[in-house]
Parts: C-alpha cells; structure tokens; sequence
C-alpha cells in the first residue's frame, strides 16, 4: 500500500483543551476533515476527551511519543524516529491548537512540491546579522523566519536530514542545553536545513499566502487584514498569545462565541 498524501499532525499535551483551542480544535474538524487528524500525545494522557470531541467529524489516530515541556518538543520536531513514525504520508501539516484554518488549501501547497512551509514570523527579533559563531557552524540569515506551529513538511526530506545529521543535531542542542539556551526548533530549521542539501522552501511572498505568525508588528504593513478575508493566508498561528482582540471580531463572524 503506498503513501497516503497528508495527514494534519494536532500536538496535544492536556487531556482537555482551553475553550479558546477548543475553537481552533472545532475549525480544524470543519475545513479539514477529509483528511486523517494524528493527535500527537504525551505517553500517558487520557485522549478520551479527543475521541468524543472527534467523532463523527473526522478520522483520527493518536501517536504517543516521550516528551514534556517545549524544549523536548522542539527536539522531538529534528528527530529522525519522528519522521519515520509518519513515513506512510508524503506530507505532514502541523496544526497546533493555537492555529486557525481560514479555508482549504492543503491538497493544493502538497502538490507545489516544497520540503518546507512555515508560517511567517512578523516579529523584528528574528531579523538582523548572524552572530559569528553560527556563521562559522554553516548557519545563515534566511530570507524571512517561520514559525512551525502552523506548517507544512515533507517527510521523506525531514527524514533524510534529521537522520544523516542526527550527531550534528545532538551536539547542537547539547551545546544549548549547556548553555542553558532557549531552543527553537523552527529556528534551526529555517537557518540550517537548507545547506543541508536540496532542501526547498517558498519565497517570502509564496509563504506569506500559507500562514502567518503574527507577534510584534505595525498592523497597518502586515499583507493581510481580517476586513479582506481573501487576503488572509491559509492559516495563522499563535492568535490566542499574540493580539487575540484583532482576531476575535472576525471569528464572531464565523460563528464563533469569543
């Protein structure tokens, strides 16, 4: 049986959601239910909360994996026994429950071939020169950052590198762990995986259609604006932390109670 095309990956780390990622949870279910949803779990949470909310909405499946806390998530997220776990689909979009799905266009960012789409990070922190040391260990400044909370990746491609560089990745993340430095595993992606070897991401302008990250940044220079929906991306990430109040009004409109 070969490789089915998507599935949309949900992290999951409480066994109840809060009512607000029970909205984003509810939008996912209605845009996206014709492909398989993969909760991905802690070892030892109770998911009957999640096959109740799900059934009849959509076909899902949990995988459990040992992790707590953000930083083995990131580490979790460039670990080749994860990529192999999904290696029965090309792609995967990872869909936290802090994203929000504007409408369906999964089939068609599948078919554009890229390795990796991330969501557009509009915050001034992640843009200026690279420090020395990460020059001098083959990272570069990108074009843009993206944030992996709402992102699109080929399996096969992250396999590949997370398992031919998995010492490189060890030593990296044992010198931040050392250093009691924050990890970022989106980061790392976008800086380093693309001189890795034919690793393929989106111009700004493409990846700014697939989703945004909105953090830190003048509303009025953002691409998209709530009052043009046709403007809006795929879908965003991170609305509940970052100006929940611009986005709001807009998810009333949806039918939505927040």
């Amino acid at each position: 049986m070969g490789q089915k095309l998507v599935t949309v990956v949900i992290p999951i780390h409480l066994e109840e959601p809060s009512e607000l990622e029970k909205v984003s949870l509810t939008q996912t279910l209605r845009v996206l239910n014709k492909f398989p949803i993969t909760f991905l779990t802690k070892q030892g949470i109770n998911t009957s909360w999640y096959e109740e909310f799900c059934k009849g909405k959509a076909t899902i499946h949990f995988e459990r994996f040992k992790w707590q806390g953000a930083f083995e998530f990131g580490k979790l997220m460039i670990n080749h026994e994860f990529y192999r776990r999904m290696i029965g689909y090309e792609y995967i979009l990872i869909c936290h429950l802090d994203a929000f799905v504007f409408r369906d266009e999964l089939e068609r960012w599948c078919h554009l071939d890229y390795d990796y789409i991330g969501s557009v990070i509009y915050n001034p922190t992640w843009y200026g020169s690279t420090r020395t040391i990460k020059r001098w260990l083959g990272f570069t400044s990108p074009e843009y950052y993206s944030n992996g909370g709402f992102s699109l990746k080929k399996v096969e491609s992250f396999y590949k590198i997370t398992y031919k560089y998995r010492r490189y990745i060890f030593l990296w993340l044992w010198l931040r762990t050392a250093r009691k430095q924050t990890f970022f595993d989106d980061i790392f992606i976008a800086e380093r995986f693309p001189t890795l070897g034919d690793f393929v991401m989106p111009t700004l302008s493409n990846a700014a259609r697939f989703g945004a990250a909105y953090e830190y940044w003048d509303e009025r220079l953002l691409p998209f604006t709530t009052k043009d929906p046709e403007s809006l991306p795929f879908g965003i990430h991170g609305w509940i932390q970052y100006h929940p109040e611009y986005w709001k009004p807009y998810f009333r409109e949806l039918g939505y109670d927040v």
